[in-house]
């Protein structure tokens, strides 16, 4: 028997099919780089935050924390476990019971599990004891003549023979009970399987010896492949999901924990399995719900199973080299199919979610804990990237959306080609649509079943359902609460990607709430983007003139902003602005810079506001008094938003320049700007009055002034705390 687990020999398709996946994660990765390099990626950052920013921080981190964890597993850990495990004779090895559930399955399947399972007890130095408890007598006359079939007289098996009633969880748990009347050795290992799974050769004596070397083993479970008929892409669906499956479970076992213990074949502990307990949760597992009360759950016996375990602290291990085929045969729609699938997958996984949570880390393992945390947490960041992609494609911000584009597709195929590896099979461009499809409409499916948890329903298993909906007045206080709640979420998760596309911000909203009917009456304010007039960012070119002549063509009779772009923008002449009702805003303090380039004259500032005749430089001696002209001052400017500096800054050629100047201003805001040291006043102010500085940050000048006021005024309770 092998001591590592191998990869497996690829054919010549699928060394195909993983270069077609490899090509498109390059294909990915340069659409990202090229789009990295536009200029215009100035217009939008929201990407960057996202993936680079605490969600993506969070979930990439998990996925290669679990890839790391996996390869260490499969590479050191079970290697020597399998070593230990194969020094074992068969006489060794526990004695073995399987508990076979079935309903109603094919007579292929059937005659397909139950000649594996023969074959599987010819292969241990002591009988079996196989319990099946099927749907009627006539199908278990079936199942006793294909098992005489392979093995004539069953001196290989002791079996046990049931009719089911009310049910898996039912079937199961009477048949734990007939297995305790019967009295099986207290070492007894217990299988509980369902009647659509196929052992491989080989399957029983992999996983027994692990209960001799682990004695707080209390249960294991095994590799999966899909046997599919009916439905290529449904087969290629649980390809990806083994696959999936196949890495998380080899990480968390690094922990001697798992997520899951399957129902399709898991091996127990009888100490644990035949604990009254045991069976009593298997049957009447339940949750106490704030909403919907107390209610039992229809499927998911493998997670009570797991619950049981995980309470009490028993180790649980995933044996990656035994291997047990899924049957499934697909009938009717693949998406309906899927749908039931799904809703019946992560409607286990929430109801058993909270409670496992609650355990808290010391009891779970915090590696586990952390991953039950992300299940909770990935309903909703899962549909960030396409939401984020629909909403830049409607705003014609098709950069952001090509970026976004770009994203998904070199970072699923990367997660896909990392998922199958060492897997029988290999990573087909198919999968990558799949994977999509899976991801988004899982995070929708989870969403809506995490508010109707007590909706339950079985389609493969007699169409078989259970609500608490209740009724009369209760059933619609239920549901309209469930519904609200539901609404809520979603509405809530909405303006948070609004929020992060730039869309709304909630807090200035909130903030200006009550300034709405006030600004009804205001004439709307006209917002230019300056980069696209030319006014590019670091392209070392000259972008003064630009910004000049976009000031001198807005009308004077309107409000108008201009937004400025992240980045440095070159400034070959000074800037002046003399007009009113006009905003000079940047992206932040040091995200956008007004860098001057030009060689200083006497008094020059980077930045001028006031009258037309002022002109383009300003008198500074403070003992000077001009005389006073009467001219209407520049009113209601704001600049903010940005960082003024001297590609000189510091050196003797730029002690007579200054940063910003105002003269002849009225009612002006000045946030968010900083006025870097090295150049001779930062800031000046002459017949001035009604100026507003918000977190303005003026540095030490050269004469260590930080402001020149000049028959100017700047309201006392911003002066002092926000000008450092």
């Amino acid at each position: 028997m092998s001591t590592v687990v191998s990869a497996p020999k690829k054919t010549l398709n699928d060394q195909l099919n993983w270069l077609a996946c490899l090509a498109i994660t390059i294909i990915g990765f340069a659409s990202l780089y090229l789009a990295h390099g536009s200029k215009q990626i100035a217009v939008w950052d929201v990407f960057a935050l996202i993936s680079l920013g605490v969600v993506g921080t969070w979930r990439w981190s998990l996925f290669i924390l679990r890839g790391i964890r996996s390869r260490i597993y499969l590479s050191w850990v079970f290697p020597r476990w399998r070593r230990r495990a194969n020094a074992l004779t068969a006489e060794q090895l526990p004695p073995v019971c399987l508990l076979v559930p079935t309903y109603k399955e094919k007579t292929w399947i059937t005659e397909r599990v139950f000649r594996a399972i023969a074959q599987e007890a010819r292969t241990l130095a002591q009988p079996i004891t196989l319990l099946v408890n099927s749907s009627s007598d006539e199908e278990n006359a079936f199942i006793h003549q294909v098992l005489e079939a392979e093995d004539p007289g069953l001196r290989s098996m002791h079996l046990i023979q049931m009719v089911q009633k009310d049910g898996k969880r039912k079937a199961m748990a009477d048949g734990l009970k007939e297995l305790v009347r019967h009295g099986l050795p207290s070492e007894t290992i217990i299988a509980l399987m369902d009647g659509d799974s196929e052992l491989s050769p080989g399957t029983l004596r992999q996983c027994l010896p692990f209960f001799r070397l682990f004695p707080r083993l209390g249960a294991l479970t095994t590799d999966e492949l899909p046997v599919v008929q009916g439905s290529y892409l449904f087969a290629e669906w649980f390809q990806m999901r083994f696959a999936q499956r196949h890495q998380q479970m080899c990480s968390d076992s690094l922990s001697r924990k798992v997520m899951c213990l399957t129902g399709r074949f898991s091996l127990f502990r009888a100490e644990a399995a035949l604990h009254p307990s045991f069976s009593d949760q298997l049957e009447n597992d339940n949750l106490d719900d704030w909403l919907w009360g107390r209610f039992k759950f229809l499927s998911g016996d493998d997670k009570s199973t797991w619950f049981w375990l995980l309470r009490r602290g028993y180790d649980m291990l995933y044996i990656p080299d035994a291997l047990v085929y899924s049957i499934e045969t697909v009938s009717g729609s693949v998406i309906d199919r899927a749908y039931e699938n799904m809703r019946r997958w992560y409607g286990n996984m929430l109801r058993n979610n909270s409670r496992a949570i609650a355990l808290g880390p010391k009891v779970t393992g915090f590696y586990l804990w952390y991953g039950l945390l992300d299940q909770r947490i990935s309903i909703w960041t899962s549909l960030i990237s396409p939401s984020c992609l629909i909403l830049s494609m409607v705003r014609g911000h098709f950069i952001a959306a090509s970026i976004i584009a770009s994203w998904i597709l070199f970072s699923r195929s990367l997660m896909l080609l990392l998922v199958f590896q060492g897997r029988p099979s290999s990573p087909k461009p198919i999968h990558l649509p799949i994977l999509l499809a899976t991801q988004w409409s899982s995070s929708l499916v989870k969403i809506w079943t995490q508010m109707n948890l007590a909706k339950q329903k079985w389609a493969n298993r007699g169409n078989q359902s259970i609500s608490a909906d209740g009724t009369g007045r209760s059933r619609v206080a239920k549901l309209g609460i469930s519904r609200f709640l539901l609404a809520s979420q979603v509405f809530s998760f909405a303006i948070f990607l609004l929020w992060l596309n730039g869309v709304i911000n909630p807090l200035w909203d909130l903030e200006g709430l009550h300034l709405k009917h006030s600004a009804s009456q205001q004439v709307a304010v006209q917002q230019v983007e300056a980069i696209n007039h030319g006014i590019m960012p670091n392209d070392g070119k000259d972008d003064a003139a630009a910004l000049q002549a976009l000031i001198k063509r807005q009308p004077l009779d309107k409000p108008v902003q201009i937004n400025l772009p992240i980045g440095e923008l070159d400034l070959f002449k000074p800037i002046s602005i003399d007009r009113s009702n006009i905003r000079l805003k940047g992206q932040g303090i040091s995200r956008t810079i007004l860098l001057a380039q030009f060689d200083p004259t006497a008094d020059t500032a980077i930045l001028t506001i006031s009258t037309p005749k002022a002109g383009q430089t300003v008198a500074l001696a403070v003992a000077q008094t001009a005389a006073k002209v009467e001219q209407k001052p520049v009113q209601n400017v704001q600049v903010g938003g940005f960082t003024l500096r001297h590609s000189s800054s510091g050196s003797d050629a730029v002690k007579a320049i200054n940063s910003l100047v105002l003269d002849n201003v009225a009612q002006a805001t000045l946030s968010n700007l900083h006025l870097e040291r090295g150049i001779r006043y930062p800031l000046v102010l002459k017949r001035s009055r009604d100026v507003i500085m918000q977190y303005v940050t003026a540095e030490d000048g050269v004469d260590r002034s930080k402001i020149v006021m000049n028959d100017a005024n700047v309201q006392p309770d911003l002066r002092a705390d926000r000008v450092q």
